[in-house]
């Protein structure tokens, strides 16, 4: 009976311990990257406010020896030329830009970082997206590169239509002496899907995915 009784603890000692393991750190990682696309080659099409165009691609993903992930990215911007000394015409030109940046994934968190995009309308060139564990109501600060501290809260967790996960983040900070809010949806296998910004001055500037 004694036998009997420690086999059925070590039993259930086994299955915590697994549970556990896949909750730890490299579940967190495996969950994290779930909700991005896993190979090279893999491109996004966005649309947006002003007729904004965003194309993108994932050109290399590395695993360090210690067991971050990057995703190197690159792609174009095409976005209305803006000249306040020009009269205003009926068909603005449109400006191509190049963009490069990258994901970074660590144990808990993933680390969006700008390497060249001057159209991108992110506020920031480096920014914490997503950290784990993705639950409704997890909240983080950080602090961007320019010195500027940015608090984040997942907002809502669910599924669409498709049964696909997916998990939406607001950022938030204060620029130019005014609230700056950002919103970003991602969603299982495929990344960004929705980006909202607003700024200070009430301009609101939006993209969504349209193909991959």
């Amino acid at each position: 009976m004694r036998l009997g009784r420690y086999a059925a603890l070590a039993a259930i000692a086994l299955v915590l311990c697994v549970a556990m393991a896949g909750c730890g750190v490299g579940g967190n990682q495996k969950k994290l990257l779930s909700y991005f696309p896993s190979e090279e080659g893999f491109e996004w099409e966005y649309t947006g406010t002003d007729d904004y165009v965003q194309t993108m691609g994932i050109d290399s993903i590395y695993k360090a020896s210690s067991g971050e992930v990057t995703y190197s990215i690159s792609g174009e911007t095409v976005a209305v030329t803006i000249d306040d000394n020009e009269p205003e015409i009926e068909e603005p030109a449109m400006r191509r830009k190049t963009l490069q940046m990258e994901y970074e994934f660590s144990k808990d968190s993933v680390i969006e970082r700008i390497v060249d995009a001057d159209d991108l309308p992110h506020n920031f060139s480096q920014l914490e997206v997503l950290r784990a564990p993705i639950k409704k109501g997890r909240t983080w600060s950080f602090q961007a590169p320019d010195w500027t501290d940015l608090k984040a809260e997942i907002v809502e967790i669910g599924k669409d239509a498709d049964k696909a996960d997916y998990v939406r983040v607001k950022y938030e900070s204060e620029v130019d002496g005014g609230s700056y809010v950002e919103t970003r949806l991602f969603k299982k296998g495929l990344g960004l899907v929705e980006f909202t910004a607003l700024g200070p001055d009430g301009a609101e500037f939006v993209y969504s995915l349209i193909g991959n």
